[in-house]
């Protein structure tokens, strides 16, 4: 079994992080499969989040501009 440190690493200002291991198939309802021959690593990361810079200060930069931002829980 791979190590997902190595795999798929922990980057400055990562939110989310996925890491799919070579071989996996992945089946929703039978709707969708997502097979991963390979592997898959897969990074969504704010870089200004891994510079000191926090969720608040995005936030406030985007309610300045106009914007707004809901967090949603389920």
């Amino acid at each position: 079994m791979s190590n997902l440190v190595n795999d798929c690493p922990q980057l400055p200002g990562t939110i989310l992080r996925v890491n799919i291991p070579a071989g996996a198939v992945i089946n929703l309802l039978n709707l969708l499969e997502i097979a991963s021959p390979s592997g898959v690593c897969l990074i969504i990361r704010i870089p200004a989040l891994g510079n000191g810079l926090g969720l608040n200060t995005l936030v406030n930069a985007i309610q300045q501009a106009g914007g707004t931002v809901e967090f949603q829980q389920y």
